[in-house]
């Protein structure tokens, strides 16, 4: 019998991409890590809502996974479904072990918003983020984003202009939580889904207007000035609006939109592999890019074990603790205990998901006939 080829589930793999999660990961730990003062985190969390968008929508538009949609859809759905737990929610469910055996006083006050997941709910009503799992809002959100985007593209279907509607809808949503339900603390009217999608709907939009450009087979690189103009504009931002309440209420509107422009142009400016980006496939950034989400979730537990170490060896008058808790040293101490959890987390739990998961093909394998005997 002639060898039956397995049909692919996945887009074509960019290493650039990989090697843009490794960046935006490190970004975010660096100032978790480092307290900076410029939001930092924010420059690695955007591009990563964006690329999500980009590639669930690539997935979902290339299986017609739709609720309601044509064949066999419910299937495939729930293949989506399936494939997307095996990635997602045991090594979460790992990293929630270990945070509750450190201990993590949330997760033993509040186990069902993390179990669910749905812990961006739980910071929306505490109004603070919870020790060492704060970061997880932003999970929970990305989780919530995979079960509503089937559905929404069902209606939405490949119409640019609905997806430009739902960038409007998301700035209008985070104006009136700033307005009207969290004023005194607008950061965490970002926290819920619908002020995140227009980053997903600009990953969206990123998608069709990328296979609009092969259907052109157009091979212009794409310039890299829109994408520093537009980072360069979010900063320019963040500095004017540093004055007073009202200024930040504005901030917290507007820079996630301009943060999600800002990463789309650079996730096209990648995707034609400019030279100065080749970097981004070195074979450490494809390393740390593979296994960039265990880092995520790891990366703020470490200092809450570190700061209880230096706490208990050095007495309150030593001159030591504040500098072992300075930037810098915290940063050399927590970075190959990072690597190394992401590395364990990767090699004993998510690379055999991710065979497990080569199981689940959203279409069967065509049938081919047997070779007639002469």
């Amino acid at each position: 019998m002639l060898p039956q080829p397995t049909p692919p589930t996945a887009l074509r793999y960019q290493p650039e991409l990989m090697g843009l999660r490794a960046v935006a990961v490190s970004l975010v730990a660096l100032a978790h890590w480092t307290l900076a003062d410029f939001p930092l985190g924010e420059v690695g969390r955007l591009p990563l809502f964006v690329l999500s968008g980009y590639l669930i929508s690539g997935i979902i538009w290339k299986n017609n996974i739709y609720w309601g949609g044509t064949g066999d859809w419910g299937r495939r759905l729930g293949i989506f479904y399936t494939r997307r737990f095996l990635r997602i929610i045991p090594p979460y469910y790992a990293a929630l072990a270990l945070g509750a055996l450190l201990p993590l006083a949330s997760l033993h006050q509040y186990p069902g918003w993390f179990l669910l997941p749905a812990s961006n709910l739980l910071c929306y009503q505490l109004r603070h983020w919870p020790e060492g799992v704060g970061h997880y809002w932003s999970m929970a959100v990305e989780e919530q984003f995979y079960l509503l985007w089937p559905l929404l593209l069902g209606i939405i279907k490949r119409r640019a202009g609905w997806l430009w509607l739902l960038v409007l809808a998301s700035v209008a949503y985070r104006a009136y939580s700033v307005w009207y339900q969290v004023p005194e603390t607008p950061v965490f009217a970002t926290v819920m889904l619908p002020a995140s999608l227009d980053l997903f709907a600009l990953g969206a939009l990123l998608r069709l207007h990328t296979a609009a450009a092969r259907t052109q087979a157009t091979g212009t690189p794409w310039p890299a000035w829109p994408a520093l103009a537009t980072w360069a504009a979010w900063a320019l931002v963040w500095l004017g609006t540093r004055q007073s309440l009202q200024a930040e209420q504005l901030w917290i509107i507007v820079y996630p939109v301009l943060g999600a422009v800002a990463g789309y142009f650079t996730l096209r400016w990648l995707m034609r592999s400019p030279p100065q980006a080749r970097w981004l496939a070195h074979a450490w950034a494809q390393w740390l890019g593979q296994r960039s989400y265990g880092l995520y979730l790891y990366h703020l537990m470490l200092p809450v074990f570190y700061q209880r170490l230096v706490y208990h060896f050095l007495p309150t008058a030593s001159p030591w603790r504040h500098w072992w808790l300075g930037p810098l040293p915290t940063v050399l101490v927590l970075t190959p205990l990072a690597l190394a959890l992401c590395a364990i987390s990767w090699r004993w739990l998510e690379a055999p998901l991710e065979k497990l998961k080569t199981r689940f093909v959203y279409n069967a394998p065509p049938s081919v006939p047997l070779p007639v005997q002469p």
